[in-house]
């Protein structure tokens, strides 16, 4: 909590981060961050492409196969193994 009547140059905490106090606007503050801010880790992640991606489609309900054919413009008639056939394709 931010306590009240502080003044230009004033400091204080907020959920463990020190600020100081630039301008007081009645009983509002601006204010920015002081002290030491922790690294981040920036961790590059690989590009996932398309073929990285393997769906199994043996373990969808028949359903959801009729209607990712559908979404995709496919024929969704047939049995399971059509329709797998269809989207693996």
């Amino acid at each position: 909590m931010i306590p009240k009547g502080l003044k230009v140059g004033d400091t204080f905490n907020d959920f463990g981060l020190t600020y100081r106090v630039t301008k007081v606007i009645g009983d509002n503050y601006e204010s920015e961050r002081v002290g030491a801010t922790p690294p981040v880790a920036i961790v590059e992640q690989p590009e996932i492409t398309s073929d990285d991606v393997k769906v199994d489609y043996l373990s969808m309900p028949y359903a959801q196969l009729k209607k990712l054919c559908s979404e995709r413009g496919l024929d969704a008639r047939g049995s399971k193994s059509d329709l797998i056939a269809r989207l693996e394709g």
